[in-house]
């Protein structure tokens, strides 16, 4: 199983992916509807080799994700490809935008005026108008850095315990925290999905799940956690001898990775550190 921290999803990730002609033809090509491989390299013109290299970047930056043999835009792909169209028609309207900054001289509401009768396009009429504040900026310059700190500000501590038996929760966390690990507990898998989404960041160096609870069971919570981040460092405890089943199920996975309950305080912590290290 890989787990390597993956590079930053940064904004200069994100826009050198589709810096040049080609990639940016790429990703078009995906977002309009062209999402086979064979389908993209004749329509670029590209070797497989710039091809693939240009398609990992763009995957890399989480722009695109490949499902079913065929790319898609992510959430974050829609956004960045929204944003692109309404720059493309800024530069539809260059010379009109050229034009705007002429009366820089006037008044604030002529240059209102100017902008309402010489832009058509409501999302551009909108941000000639809007005003950013100090803060804001601050906030988008902030946000650069602090989006690529926080990848690499995993304490090699932080654990999450994903438990419906409250006695074996308290059990498992009392070892954990005696070795001197950080570790939040939960006895609902969807709470814990909840808090995973809501830290909006890399945190655990490890996720410590059962295969049995109600609503998502571990297995499901398993692969919505990997596809947040698919770097996370996952231990299936079990009461039942399920590593054939979850091997079938997740082929990437490695048996060290599944804990049959019950096992010894020793083991355990072994397990953890092995795998944490």
């Amino acid at each position: 199983m890989h787990y390597e921290v993956s590079s930053t999803h940064s904004l200069s990730k994100v826009l050198s992916a589709i810096a040049d002609a080609k990639s940016l033809l790429i990703f078009q090509s995906i977002a309009s509807g062209y999402v086979e491989s064979d389908g993209l390299l004749k329509k670029t013109n590209l070797s497989r080799k710039q091809y693939y290299s240009r398609i990992s970047a763009i995957v890399d930056a989480g722009l695109v994700r490949k499902k079913n043999k065929k790319y898609h835009l992510t959430s974050l792909g829609k956004v960045v490809y929204g944003l692109q169209i309404t720059t493309q028609n800024a530069l539809n309207n260059y010379w009109k935008l050229r034009a705007i900054d002429s009366f820089d001289s006037v008044s604030e509401r002529e240059q209102e005026e100017v902008i309402e009768n010489m832009i058509g396009d409501q999302n551009l009429r909108e941000l000639l108008a809007k005003k950013y504040s100090d803060s804001a900026i601050s906030n988008v310059l902030e946000g650069s850095s602090c989006i690529h700190q926080q990848a690499e500000e995993r304490n090699h501590g932080n654990l999450m315990l994903v438990e419906d038996e409250p006695d074996v929760l308290f059990a498992f966390k009392t070892i954990l925290i005696s070795e001197g690990y950080n570790v939040d507990t939960f006895t609902d898998s969807f709470e814990a999905l909840k808090h995973f989404i809501k830290l909006n960041r890399p945190y655990y160096d490890l996720v410590i799940l059962d295969i049995r609870m109600p609503g998502i069971n571990g297995i499901q919570l398993y692969q919505q956690l990997k596809r947040i981040d698919n770097d996370l460092r996952v231990i299936f405890v079990t009461a039942l001898d399920a590593a054939e089943e979850l091997a079938s199920i997740l082929p990437d996975l490695n048996p060290p990775y599944i804990i049959r309950k019950p096992i010894a305080a020793g083991d355990f912590v072994n397990v953890v550190k092995k795998i944490i290290s």
